[in-house]
């Protein structure tokens, strides 16, 4: 399909237009902008800087995805994913946009790397998470967006920037990721008017479906197994939690990022209302937390105690302790929270 650049009705001033207008002024003087990605990719970050970098390279700009981690293989499907790179090089770029988280630090090596470049070049910061502070000169949140992609898709359309077939399938990967394919209670009427827009743009949501939800190596699969025979329940089935190590992979042959989502499979089991995936790789006193929540509990507070964040449904955090000892810590506060609530 050719560049489109209409505008539904309903998108105009979605996003607040004095900040528009700032996000603006930053694009339009910037000839290299870098779309950074955050640490531990999913398909929201990675399909909002490589759908951002198509509109960007649409209005003669060079648009570079970096992200510091490899993203899951089930995201090769991506147009423009070998363009994707792991570090900032050489720097030569007059803007950053910071896509997907709102702090600077969830960028991972690439802030450890690139420090004292990343205080002082201007940084575009959008992001959907209740937890961000904001990390840019410019910030656009909404923690009532689905996913970061709709707010891009958003911003494309109140800039009236163009939005060709390639930028759509990588927003609406992320709008489709972060949803689960619009299951979630994140949706709204809004995300459904953006899938909508990313589908006339010509988005294909059954090569999205097909790849992320429809492929699995062999691998994936016993490394699954491997989980769910590591896991334990309390509180009459309400909580689960279960861990995977380095030894896990080498067990099962897996890759690190095949454990995509294994906290949302694990909440996924009838009668659990709060879930906890554990994965320690390579560094065996850092341990990474994913957790799920149903309502009334709210996984982003309970994160942000362990210095991480996200949405009330779906949070996480990175820890600087063994698993054991990490599981031990944050299975207790679970615990305490179902009990706080029982008693309330």
């Amino acid at each position: 399909m050719n560049d489109t650049t209409f505008t539904y009705a309903s998108f105009i001033q979605q996003l607040d237009p004095q900040l528009v207008q700032q996000a603006m002024a930053l694009i339009e003087p910037a000839q290299h902008i870098a779309l950074l990605a955050h640490e531990h990719p999913d398909g929201d970050c990675i399909g909002s800087a490589l759908g951002f970098a198509h509109i960007l390279r649409a209005v003669g700009k060079s648009g570079t995805p970096v992200c510091v981690d490899a993203p899951a293989r089930t995201l090769s499907f991506l147009p423009g994913i070998e363009t994707l790179q792991t570090s900032l090089g050489d720097e030569q770029f007059d803007l950053v946009i910071a896509l997907d988280a709102g702090e600077i630090t969830r960028f991972g090596g690439l802030y450890a790397q690139h420090q004292a470049f990343l205080d002082r070049v201007p940084i575009l910061n959008i992001d959907h998470h209740i937890s961000s502070n904001g990390c840019g000169i410019v910030n656009i949140i909404d923690p009532l967006a689905a996913a970061t992609a709709e707010l891009v898709t958003l911003f494309q359309q109140q800039a009236g920037l163009p939005l060709n077939q390639d930028a759509a399938q990588c927003l609406l990967t992320g709008v489709i990721t972060d949803t689960n394919s619009f299951q979630y209670t994140s949706t709204t009427p809004r995300t459904l008017e953006v899938g909508a827009a990313l589908l006339k743009a010509g988005g294909l949501p059954e090569t999205i479906a097909k790849s992320i939800y429809r492929t699995r190596p062999l691998q994936q699969v016993r490394f699954q197994a491997a989980v769910v025979a590591n896991m334990q329940t309390s509180c009459a089935g309400r909580l689960v939690w279960s861990y995977a190590t380095s030894e896990t992979l080498q067990t099962t042959g897996a890759t690190a990022e095949m454990d995509d989502n294994f906290a949302g499979m694990l909440r996924d089991i009838e009668g659990v209302q709060i879930a906890a995936f554990f994965k320690s790789y390579g560094d065996s006193d850092t341990t990474s937390l994913s957790l799920r929540c149903a309502a009334p509990y709210n996984a982003a507070e309970i994160c942000v105690r362990f210095g991480g964040g996200g949405h009330a449904r779906a949070a996480g955090a990175t820890i600087h302790k063994p698993y054991q000892e990490t599981m031990a810590d944050v299975v207790a506060v679970l615990k305490q929270e179902i009990a706080n609530k029982d008693n309330a």
